[in-house]
């Protein structure tokens, strides 16, 4: 599982280094090296090709009908990138996906068990900064309800 927060510099030409803690997640339980990445929320969300595919199923599965699911199943699989790590530990994020986080140089890199979220830092200092630990509390009666 993906844990722990780790802040990195983007290169000019959009190259983030992933941890090496991530990085061994991903040959020893995934096998693989491939991330698919995609916008969510404030900040990109990197899924493993192996949790992607599940997401994929998921996603298929649900009738597309409502006009509000198939515009979030547009939005969410049209911004898909396939991003190998590089012989460097490296990913490359498209202008496109780095645009609409608002990522410029520097970037926060959060496990979120089987994915990893990637923000600026500008933007996760706003949304993550003193109100957070006070939401935490606030929601730790919908934790205990999951049995946490």
């Amino acid at each position: 599982m993906f844990r722990g927060r780790y802040e990195h510099t983007m290169t000019k030409t959009g190259r983030v280094s992933i941890p090496s803690k991530f990085r061994e997640v991903c040959r020893k339980k995934y096998s693989d090296e491939t991330f698919v990445i995609t916008n969510f929320d404030r900040c990109l969300i990197a899924y493993p090709m192996r949790e992607w595919n599940e997401l994929e199923k998921k996603l298929s599965k649900i009738s597309i009908t409502d006009s509000e699911v198939t515009s979030s199943i547009r939005y969410l699989m049209g911004n898909a990138v396939d991003c190998p790590i590089d012989n460097q530990g490296r990913v490359l994020i498209p202008q496109s996906l780095r645009s609409y986080a608002a990522i410029e140089t520097e970037v926060v890199l959060v496990g979120m068990l089987k994915k990893i979220e990637i923000w600026s830092k500008e933007i996760w200092e706003k949304e993550n900064g003193s109100g957070a630990f006070e939401t935490f509390i606030q929601s730790r009666e919908v934790l205990a309800g999951y049995g946490l």
